[in-house]
């Protein structure tokens, strides 16, 4: 009903429009005298402005969208520039133009209202609130259209879609989290402990980002062009950032750990493995340079929660079964999560379990009794708040 409504508004306005002027005419015709025919006089050029607004084709607009950058940070408003253009000349007086987003739990778009008169082109600038994390798409521009009185009221939607994507929240590491491992023989060292003790199998062409000492200088010498060693990395193989998929109060915390963790690694020139657990989870061999840095952003800012639980690695991925050492991130903890997580990474040997709780949370006695069972498994766990990240050492099981 409400659609049928807002197809047929203008059609029932212009009834109404044709209705008033009648009326007002008759009224003129049989009352007669100055006063009744200036009554009518008055009220017909707005009658008459309605009638041909109706028949204007708001269709003849076209937009164009311009948005300042794709990719925003964590907390940035979206700064973009519609411009209107039409070839028809008419003036048009009250116009709205206005955003539509793709979901309301994007939140309020923005929207202006401006006298267009006969102007051809129309630019409408808008910077909108600080934006979370996640993909925030753009449907289009509505436009409406109306007269003095508001007696006609025209919408017209142009489709123009895009997606913005807001990278997660990064905090300014002191530096990449580790846990040692004189105490457990076989524990996770983390990604600032990755060293060049690797072996060189072959050299390929040069890619931003590669550390100095895989530069392969003979090769250089011979061509002159840039060329990388191919190197068997005995350790960083082993080493692996895990991110639980699973529900949790304070999952976009979680993700935005994982992104400073990562953002580090790669400043601090380590490498690591990257594998978030989920039905939307994905899995990122190795993250040492700013493309692969670029990607795992990317999937973090569009990374959700799976409802069945975080503990299933993606499809077809061998990464969680075969690593021996792991940092992992996760939600407050309890017994059967630690359980499953244990069974998928079966030779796991150890490493670091971070349970990310909210601002004066602390874990209770079922995350302990989860905490114990993950010591047991030679895991060196640690309850972290948002505060904690930037020097997650003085997290721990307490």
């Amino acid at each position: 009903m409400k659609r049928f409504l807002r197809k047929a508004g203008p059609m029932l306005r212009l009834i109404g429009i044709l209705a008033v002027l009648a009326g007002v005419f008759a009224y003129a015709q049989f009352q007669g005298g100055v006063v009744s025919w200036t009554v009518f006089y008055m009220v017909l050029p707005f009658g008459l402005y309605g009638i041909f607004l109706y028949f204007y084709p708001l269709r003849a607009i076209i937009a164009e969208r311009e948005v300042g950058r794709r990719e925003i940070p964590y907390g940035s408003p979206l700064r973009s520039t519609v411009r209107l253009g039409r070839r028809f000349m008419f003036p048009l007086l009250y116009v709205t133009v206005r955003e539509i987003p793709g979901s309301t739990a994007q939140g309020p778009m923005p929207t202006t209202l401006f006298l267009w008169g006969f102007r051809r082109k129309k630019d409408w600038s808008y910077e909108t609130g600080p934006l979370m994390r996640g993909e925030h798409v753009l449907e289009g521009i509505e436009i409406e259209a109306s007269d003095f009185f508001g007696w006609m009221r025209k919408r017209h939607f142009i489709p123009l879609r895009q997606t913005i994507t807001v990278l997660p929240k990064v905090t300014d590491m002191r530096e990449v989290p580790s846990a040692a491992s004189e105490e457990r023989g076989s524990a996770a060292a983390s990604f600032a402990s990755v060293k060049e003790s690797s072996v060189a199998t072959g050299i390929r062409d040069y890619q931003p980002g590669d550390r100095l000492s895989r530069i392969h200088w003979p090769a250089f010498a011979r061509t002159g062009e840039l060329h990388s060693k191919e190197l068997e990395d005995r350790r960083a193989q082993d080493l692996l950032l895990v991110l639980d998929g699973s529900p949790s109060p304070q999952f976009d915390e979680q993700v935005g750990f994982a992104a400073s963790i990562l953002k580090k690694a790669v400043e601090s020139r380590s490498a690591s493995g990257f594998l978030s657990l989920g039905e939307a989870g994905a899995a990122i061999p190795r993250v040492e340079g700013p493309d692969s840095l670029r990607a795992a952003m990317l999937h973090l800012a569009r990374f959700r929660p799976s409802p069945s639980g975080g503990h299933l690695p993606p499809a077809d991925s061998r990464a969680l079964a075969a690593a021996r050492t792991m940092t992992v991130i996760t939600g407050p903890l309890t017994e059967k999560w630690v359980a499953a997580f244990l069974r998928e990474a079966r030779q796991a040997s150890g490493g670091i379990l971070f349970s990310v709780l909210g601002k004066d949370e602390h874990p209770g006695r079922v995350g302990m009794e989860a905490a114990r069972a993950a010591i047991a498994a030679g895991f060196d766990v640690r309850f972290v708040t948002e505060r904690d990240f930037a020097d997650p050492e003085r997290g721990g099981a307490r």
